[in-house]
Formats: C-alpha cells, sequence, structure tokens
C-alpha cells in the first residue's frame, strides 16, 4: 500500500511539473526594460514582438516616440530669497523670463 501511495504521489507530482513548464511564458529584455510576452517594442527602427523570452523582429520600420518636453509652469518660475538678495546687492532687481519652456533667471536693472 505505502508503494503504490509513493507511485501515485510521483507520478502526480511529475504531471504537475511538466504541466508547469508547458505554460512558462518568458519575458523579453530590451534597454534594461522587462517586456511581457506579445509586447511590441521599437528598435533600432524596426518593429519587434516579444515571443517566450525572444524578440522576433515582424520587419516593419519604426520610431521611437520623441521624449516628452519639459515645460514649466510659468508659476512656479519664481526668484528664490537667495537670487533677490544677490541681485538686490549689486543694485539690481530678480528678473524671471520663460524661454522655450524653461525658466530663466536673471538680475536686471530695477525700475
Amino acid at each position: 500500500m505505502k508503494t503504490t501511495r509513493m507511485l501515485l504521489s510521483a507520478s502526480v507530482l511529475s504531471v504537475a511539473v511538466l504541466a508547469t513548464d508547458c505554460f512558462a511564458v518568458s519575458d523579453c529584455v530590451y534597454s534594461g526594460v522587462n517586456f511581457s510576452d506579445g509586447a511590441l517594442s521599437c528598435q533600432t527602427g524596426q518593429q519587434f514582438r516579444c515571443s517566450d523570452g525572444t524578440w522576433q523582429s515582424l520587419d516593419i520600420p519604426c520610431t521611437a516616440p520623441p521624449p516628452a518636453p519639459t515645460v514649466v509652469n510659468p508659476a512656479l518660475c519664481e526668484c528664490t530669497p537667495q537670487e533677490v538678495l544677490a541681485c538686490t546687492q549689486s543694485g539690481n532687481a530678480c528678473c524671471v523670463s520663460m524661454e522655450s519652456g524653461s525658466c530663466v533667471k536673471k538680475c536686471c536693472q530695477g525700475q
């Protein structure tokens, strides 16, 4: 009886291990980022699909999206107390302006 139980347990365990291996899906990695099975990625101007841990070329040209521009909220573009003090000590005022979406601060003649 013990032998039968041990053989049955071994059979169930081996079927469970085989079933797990049959359904295992691997991720793909590109530029240090994990992509799940079936994901698309633009690499070197070509589209690739992740297929069980391997990148497969789709022979379709693509372009990676450009990085999002950094835009500063103009309301947050203010001189700090230290910048105001530095300009005031030289007889000027701290002036701010927006140039190409960036906050630019400099000392300018006070009014």
